[in-house]
Parts: structure tokens; C-alpha cells; sequence
């Protein structure tokens, strides 16, 4: 892991080795450290290395982002300048970071070269996994909780009158929904604990439950509104099917492309010195 680490250091500040040289007329700079300069699209295409979560952090805060380079490269020429780059240890790192650049530039040409994802394939993967592309059924209550049966109780009682479920709720309920009339707002299965579930789901719109025990104390239950499944048109998860596929295509033709590749080379594993106790 940290070996790891350090390579994905090395390949961060590998931005900087040509940073500042051959800066061609008319180029914006944007930083200069000593003679070396950082321009403007030399930021830039280090922005659009970046993922796609870091990369809009990194835009949102440019200013910090440029002083996290302008110290990469001061810690860099301060590395040079202690000889660190003759270090055997960071020549290997070195040359292992570079050959895995390079190997995975040559696997993402080879698994992204002429991928095409047809609009028949498309509807045909919507058609056979229909039932991944639904939304659940959403449900909106609100409730009562104290601590006590007896609680509950008066509480139902004072329902059972005509009083507004909502105005209980802000007089008795120990829960902090209390501020919203014990609204909970939507929710979907799972996400409210088994037995709260069991009893709200067996109500109308409108109904309010019985008294229901839970571990967290007496609650009542109000459903106040209900949204059925309902599947996703087509349309809606077109872009999102078409990744799934083409990330599949891709996951194919890697397989391919190892089989293939393996297939070219002479490969022989000495098993027992692999299963040995290392020296």
C-alpha cells in the first residue's frame, strides 16, 4: 500500500517535469517560481486530469488549488536539488509508475477503440431488466411517539375527538419531527425500522394506526399520502443503459485482450517457490 502510494505521488508532481519549458509566445502564466513558470493551460489540463469529484472542488477553489502545485513544485526542485531523483529506491518507483502509465494507456486504447452501443440494444436491455428501472413506492406520514402506553392513549384519545393530528403531535410527541406536526416527510421501504413500517403500510391515506410499540417508544401513525411504483420511461435511463453496456463491452473486450495477449507469450509459473515462505 504505501509503495503504492508513493507511485501515485510520483505520477501527481510528473506533471511538473515539463512545467515551465518551451513556453510558447503569448502563453498566460499564471504562476512563476524562480525562472520556471505554471500558465494558464498547463493548469488547465491539470484540472481535467483530475476526477470528476476532485475536479469541481478544484474549480470551485482555483486560488487553493494553484497554491497546492505551486508547493508540488518546491518540494520537487528542493528534491532535485538534494539528489533525490538518483535514490535507487525512487528510480524504481519511477520506472515501475511509468510502465504502468503506459500499460494502461495501451489497455484503455485497445477497450475503447470502436465502441458502439445500438439504440436496439438499448431498448432490449430496458425491456429485459424493466424492473430495475421502477421507482419504489414512496410513502409521507406523520406520527406521535411519547414514552409511556398511557401517554399514547390520552393522546389517541384526544385524536378520537376531533383534535388536529398535527397539534398533539407539538404538545406530546418526544420526537423531533414534534416541530413539523410530526410530519416525516416521504420515505420508501427500508428506511423506517420493521415494526414503524408493518403498521403504516397496512394504512389508507388519511387513516391514522392504533397504538404501535417500537423500541424506541409508543407511537401513532398518520398516513397522509402515498406515490405508487411507477417504471421510468425509456427515455429517462437511455444514457444511463448505454453505459451500462458499453461498460460491459469493455469488460469483454479486457478479457479478450488478456486471453489474447497470454496467449502470445511464453508464461510459465514456478508454483512451488510461489507457495514457499518468503526469505
Amino acid at each position: 500500500m504505501y509503495r503504492h502510494r508513493i507511485i501515485a505521488g510520483i505520477c501527481t508532481v510528473a506533471f511538473f517535469l515539463t512545467a515551465g519549458c518551451n513556453i510558447s509566445p503569448g502563453a498566460k502564466v499564471l504562476a512563476r517560481i524562480d525562472n520556471e513558470s505554471i500558465t494558464q493551460k498547463e493548469f488547465q489540463a491539470k484540472l481535467d486530469r483530475l476526477p470528476p469529484y476532485y475536479r469541481a472542488a478544484a474549480r470551485e477553489q482555483k486560488e487553493k488549488f494553484l497554491d497546492e502545485l505551486i508547493n508540488e513544485k518546491i518540494f520537487l526542485k528542493e528534491a532535485y536539488k538534494n539528489g533525490v531523483d538518483k535514490n535507487k529506491e525512487v528510480q524504481e518507483l519511477v520506472k515501475e509508475a511509468r510502465n504502468k502509465i503506459i500499460a494502461t494507456k495501451f489497455i484503455e486504447e485497445q477497450i475503447n477503440k470502436n465502441i458502439y452501443v445500438a439504440d436496439s440494444e438499448i431498448e432490449d436491455y430496458y425491456a429485459r431488466y424493466k424492473k430495475e428501472f421502477v421507482t419504489p413506492t414512496r410513502y409521507k406520514a406523520s406520527h406521535i411517539l411519547v414514552s409511556t402506553e398511557r401517554q399514547a392513549e390520552e393522546a389517541l384519545n384526544r385524536l378520537s375527538k376531533g383534535e388536529d393530528f398535527a397539534v398533539v403531535a407539538k404538545e406530546v410527541s418526544i420526537d423531533p419531527s414534534r416541530t413539523n406536526g410530526g410530519d416525516l416527510g416521504y420515505f420508501t421501504e427500508g428506511q423506517m425500522i420493521p415494526d414503524f413500517e408493518s403498521a403504516c403500510f397496512k394504512l389508507d391515506v388519511g387513516q391514522t394506526s392504533a397504538i404501535v410499540k417500537t423500541q424506541f417508544g409508543y407511537h401513532i401513525i398518520k398516513l397522509t399520502d402515498k406515490k405508487p411504483s411507477q417504471a421510468k420511461a425509456l427515455n429517462e435511463v437511455a444514457d444511463q443503459i448505454k453505459r451500462r453496456i458499453r461498460d460491459a463491452k469493455k469488460s469483454d473486450r479486457l478479457q479478450e485482450l488478456v486471453k489474447d495477449l497470454r496467449s502470445k507469450y511464453s508464461i510459465k509459473i514456478n508454483k512451488e517457490l510461489l507457495q514457499s515462505k518468503d526469505e
